[in-house]
């Protein structure tokens, strides 16, 4: 078996992953915000296939937080944007 071959088909999946940990770490913070079990949204955010599907859903569970922050900063009458 031709090692080299290997290595090369191995490249991709180390650039995935390499590239996975910096969104892991910024979805860790998000969880703790969003007062959500980091650990759990790191781990979704690095299993391959899997953190793509997760990454929808922490761009919709991000979008109602703001929308929710929102609605309340209007019902309690604090000034909103101009």
């Amino acid at each position: 078996m031709n090692h080299q071959y290997t290595i090369i088909q191995f490249l991709p999946f180390v650039f995935f992953s390499l590239f996975a940990i910096p969104f892991a770490i910024g979805n860790g913070y998000l969880a703790t915000r969003l007062g959500k079990s980091a650990a759990v949204w790191v781990i979704l955010t690095l299993i391959p296939i899997i953190n793509y599907l997760f990454g929808i859903y922490v761009l919709y569970k991000v979008i109602f937080a703001v929308l929710d922050r929102n609605a309340r900063a209007g019902a309690t009458g604090a000034p909103g944007p101009a």
